[in-house]
């Protein structure tokens, strides 16, 4: 199990890596004259939008649990 921030998950004995990330926050928001519209939004409530958005996640993980480089402990099994 790891966890960080936002973030938590779970190392698997088969190598696989699973995880979950939470957003939270406050809407970013956008006025409307009256009868204008957005297509890339969502209206809510008269006279305002949350514009649609997009969030990009990256995770870097270091391969070296069991040793350093050019370590002779590094077996598998």
């Amino acid at each position: 199990m790891f966890n960080s921030v936002e973030n938590d998950g779970t190392l698997f004995q088969d190598g696989k890596i699973e995880a979950e990330v939470k957003l939270t926050g406050i809407l970013s928001l956008g006025a409307l004259m009256p009868g204008e519209v957005r297509k890339y939004g969502t209206m809510i409530a008269p006279g305002l939008y949350a514009p649609v958005h997009q969030h990009f996640f990256v995770a870097r993980m270091d391969m070296s649990v069991d040793s350093r480089p050019g370590e002779a402990l590094n077996q598998v099994s």
